[in-house]
């Protein structure tokens, strides 16, 4: 997320304030220049910066193309500060050094409490960092009654410790949240242990970094692995748009490399997405306001049709049309609906109400279950919105990766399945 700069109060007026910001933008360059390697010469670089730093329009920071780039040019190859379980409350539980979930042999460590799957991670660097931050807090209670889950969502707060001094520097130059909610899970930790204020106050302060800027990191195809979260400092630069013009992929060693998907000509600030591609405008500005705080207003949510895609579309209540209903005007959170077809006006409370039954029913699916999940498709949800809705497509998407798992439907040379949605 786009860093705030931090407006300096002084008797000179709005000149010193400028260059006090551009001083912080040339110091945060530098930072970034070091943290991607670029202050080196060296022939392992595979691109060539065409971006700079700079006070983006939309408020804060912003990273804008200095020369044109072109389709699938590489921006950068970020890597993370830190990085660890994330902090939902519901978060699958795991080993915290490998990230397996399906272990029978599961033991919390005996000095640090933190839930490991085998001696071999528990003797891990990575683990041995961990415990040696922990386990130097005195306990306020018996080290086996300290609760794993809460120590796992504080986890990558907790990493943060062991950064350097401009590691550090880098890390708390980008925004952070100020509500109250967030760095709970490290305020909690203070049930267990006896933590030194400054270091639980840093924690925290990363914490609100954390929920501000993390990106959720890949899982490799075909594996179960816990959840993770990594601090990718350029990364995090980039503003939001719900039509980027960039895309990003993980590789096995958590590399974010990050490539332009259309020409962005020089002088154009470089997008990201905070949201789901896939999601249809009502989720993407609920969850853009829900974890980043703030409702997208650009040009893909204030068209009802989202560049005629209808993927938050609902079918009509009127039995006798098939018409899709898409709301009034999108940017208004309780605006009415209307039906393409017949205009049918549906008020927001009847559209929640149906939203919210439809998020329950695909939460209640076993997506591994192959022909349940077809069937559901076919005979049950397309009953209550169009085939173009989100919540299909992301469905048939689901269908799709399970298929190639599931025994009896991998492609064998003989035969294939294929689903045909016309």
């Amino acid at each position: 997320m786009c860093i705030i700069a931090a407006t300096v109060q002084c008797s000179t007026g709005t000149g010193r304030v400028a260059t006090d910001r551009m001083m912080l933008i040339e110091q945060l360059s530098l930072m970034v220049k070091r943290h991607l390697g670029l202050d080196t010469f060296t022939d392992d670089l595979q691109y060539s910066t065409k971006w700079a730093i700079y006070e983006s329009p939309l408020g804060g920071r912003g990273l804008v193309a200095t020369e044109d780039i072109k389709t699938g040019e590489v921006l950068f190859v970020d890597h993370p500060l830190i990085y660890g379980p994330r902090s939902r409350t519901k978060a699958q539980a795991g080993c915290t050094v490998c990230r397996k979930i399906d272990s029978d042999s599961f033991f919390k460590c005996s000095r640090c409490s933190l839930l490991l799957c085998s001696v071999q991670c528990q003797n891990s660097d990575v683990h041995f960092g961990d415990c040696s931050i922990i386990s130097c807090w005195p306990n306020k209670v018996p080290i086996e009654e300290v609760d794993d889950t809460l120590l796992s969502r504080a986890l990558t707060s907790i990493r943060a410790v062991l950064l350097n001094e401009e590691q550090r520097n880098l890390l708390t130059s980008l925004q952070a949240h100020v509500l109250p909610q967030h760095g709970s899970e490290v305020r909690n930790l203070k049930k267990y242990f006896d933590i030194p204020i400054q270091v639980e106050q840093f924690m925290s302060f990363v914490s609100c970094i954390l929920d501000a800027n993390a990106y959720q990191m890949g899982t490799p195809y075909g594996k179960k692995e816990m959840s993770f979260r990594g601090l990718y400092p350029v990364s995090a630069l980039m503003n939001h748009n719900c039509v980027p013009n960039t895309r990003y992929t993980f590789n096995a060693d958590s590399q974010m490399t990050v490539k332009a998907v259309k020409p962005i000509l020089a002088g154009s600030e470089i997008f990201t997405c905070y949201s789901g591609m896939l999601w249809g405008t009502p989720a993407r500005r609920l969850h853009l306001y829900t974890t980043k705080h703030f409702l997208c207003t650009c040009d893909r949510c204030a068209d009802p049709t989202e560049r005629g895609t209808l993927l938050a579309a609902l079918k009509c209540f009127s039995p006798e049309c098939l018409g899709s209903l898409l709301p009034l005007h999108p940017l208004k959170t309780n605006t009415a609906w209307r039906c393409l077809d017949c205009g049918l006006k549906v008020p927001n409370n009847n559209i929640c109400a149906i939203q919210s039954a439809l998020g329950s029913l695909v939460g209640s699916l076993d997506f591994e279950n192959v022909l349940a999940l077809e069937n559901y498709i076919l005979n049950r949800i397309t009953k209550f919105v169009p085939r173009t809705n989100q919540i299909v497509v992301d469905l048939q998407c689901r269908l799709i990766w399970e298929i190639g798992e599931a025994e009896g439907f991998r492609w064998n040379g003989k035969n294939l399945f294929i689903i045909l949605y016309s």
